[in-house]
């Protein structure tokens, strides 16, 4: 994938897609209980593998938009991640044209 890539919204992948979102960085947790701290954003890019109630993703890239705290993403290039839909579509999905 190039940045010159061309993205468009996406609202029903398909099989075999590749997609672009973006998602919240967290802290690690500092006590027992309770919301951990957003410490910054990351942009994902990923091909869909599986669907159902929850998608599975093979990472392709991963690129920190921000991070105030230390921690690097726990997240590497060709990881398998889960996702429901409606997180995806909290982060902005767009698919890359062909």
């Amino acid at each position: 994938m190039t940045e010159s890539q061309e993205w468009t919204p996406c609202d029903k992948p398909k099989i075999g897609d590749v997609l672009r979102w973006n998602e919240p960085l967290w802290a690690a947790p500092t006590k027992r209980r309770g919301k951990r701290d957003k410490i910054g954003e990351q942009q994902i890019t990923a091909e869909l593998i599986s669907r159902g109630d929850v998608f599975e993703f093979k990472v392709i890239a991963v690129k920190e938009i921000s991070n105030k705290g230390k921690d690097p993403s726990s997240i590497k290039e060709n990881d398998i991640v889960r996702r429901r839909k409606s997180s995806i579509d909290l982060g902005n999905c767009h698919r890359a044209n062909a």
